[in-house]
């Protein structure tokens, strides 16, 4: 099934669209989702085709007895959720409550470090794909509304 969507994705990914200014830039809009579906494929591949032991390793619910499926569906939730209110929040916003939500659902209790983690996290990485790599980062609907009433 990951084989499956590992292709879907790729095939998602070559047609994101490109700024014809950055054609003959390394590291485009492409590049990432590209590595990730090539990285799951080859995966995916290998976890198919290596030889496998015989055994009660083989049966479904052997390999996951003992998963912690709460997290792993509550974070799956949250990813959603991120994706429906990216466009609204903005990558700073919506990254950020991303964030502090994956540590909450693993655990994390201390609420100060995780806020100040996340948002240094999310400021660093936006400044390093604006200024650096110099992609655009959707402010989002908010920052505009809010900007709109300002000016």
């Amino acid at each position: 099934m990951l084989l499956i969507f590992a292709l879907a994705y790729l095939r998602q990914a070559l047609t994101i669209p490109l700024d014809p200014a950055a054609e003959s830039v390394a590291f485009t809009a492409r590049s990432l989702p590209i590595g990730l579906a090539g990285a799951t494929i080859l995966l995916s591949l290998v976890q198919l085709l290596w030889p496998r032991v015989e055994g009660d390793g083989l049966r479904l619910s052997v390999a996951v007895q003992g998963f912690r499926w709460r997290p792993t569906l509550l974070l799956t939730l949250l990813m959603a959720a991120y994706a429906l209110t990216f466009e609204f929040l903005g990558f700073l916003a919506a990254s950020a409550l991303f964030l502090l939500g994956g540590f909450l659902v693993l655990g994390e209790r201390r609420i100060l470090l995780s806020i100040a983690v996340s948002a240094g996290l999310v400021v660093s990485l936006w400044a390093l794909l604006t200024r650096v790599f110099g992609l655009y980062l959707d402010g989002g609907e908010l920052y505009r509304a809010i900007a709109g009433w300002a000016a």
